[in-house]
């Protein structure tokens, strides 16, 4: 019997299996590493900002006390003051007290009297000139 041959079959295009990858197993280590580090950066950002706040409220308490102890020293620098414009005023007033300030009616009288002395002296000065000037009068 003759058989006929058979075609061979076609084999479908054989498919590329898809390379399996092992499964990565994170060891115990492994999974904690990422979580602590999270763990860490968060931590270390809170300690940062607690830093800086504590930076910033420290400056602001020391702003405070300086401005109390200001106002403090000022206080006494003001009372100081006070008492050392006291007294020189009654040293002052002292000093004036040992001068002796002519009434003002005497300081008139001796402005008249200096007037006149003024006086007298110009028109002597212009009765000289006045001779000076005249031709003398033959005799």
């Amino acid at each position: 019997m003759a058989t006929a041959k058979k075609a061979p079959a076609k084999k479908a295009p054989a498919k590329k299996a898809a390379a399996k990858k092992a499964p990565v197993r994170k060891t115990a280590a492994s999974k904690a590493a990422p979580k602590k580090a999270e763990f860490d950066i968060k931590a270390s950002a809170e300690k940062v900002v607690n830093i800086y706040l504590g930076v910033l409220g420290n400056s602001y308490d020391r702003v405070q006390e300086n401005v109390e102890s200001a106002r403090k020293d000022n206080e006494k620098r003001m009372k100081d003051l006070e008492k050392r414009g006291a007294k020189l005023r009654k040293e002052l007033n002292k000093s004036f007290d040992k001068i002796e300030v002519p009434e003002f009616d005497e300081v008139v009288e001796d402005v008249k009297e200096q007037f006149s002395k003024l006086q007298d002296q110009v028109e002597d000065a212009v009765e000289n000139v006045k001779e000076k000037l005249t031709p003398a009068k033959a005799a």
